[in-house]
């Protein structure tokens, strides 16, 4: 998952709206997403930041009300990175 995850970062530094096209039908209100997408999106935003700021919006409006669904301490981890 973390070599997937790899992957798509490197793919994103050039491609990064078929990366997100493709992570954001991972990324549904109400449900806690994996580990690894939001990793993804971390990394992504740190690889490519003026890529991502299209998609903060989106991610943040679907991110805040999740925060509380956190209850595990890697999952708390990875939504502060």
């Amino acid at each position: 998952q973390q070599a997937a995850s790899d992957v798509l970062v490197a793919v994103g530094q050039r491609f990064i709206n078929k990366v997100m096209e493709e992570a954001l039908t991972k990324f549904q209100p109400g449900i806690l997403p994996h580990y690894f997408i939001l990793q993804t999106f971390a990394n992504l935003s740190v690889s490519n930041v003026f890529g991502m700021v299209p998609f903060l919006n989106s991610i943040l409006g679907t991110m805040l009300p999740m925060l509380g669904m956190a209850k595990q301490d890697h999952m708390k981890a990875v939504f502060c990175y």
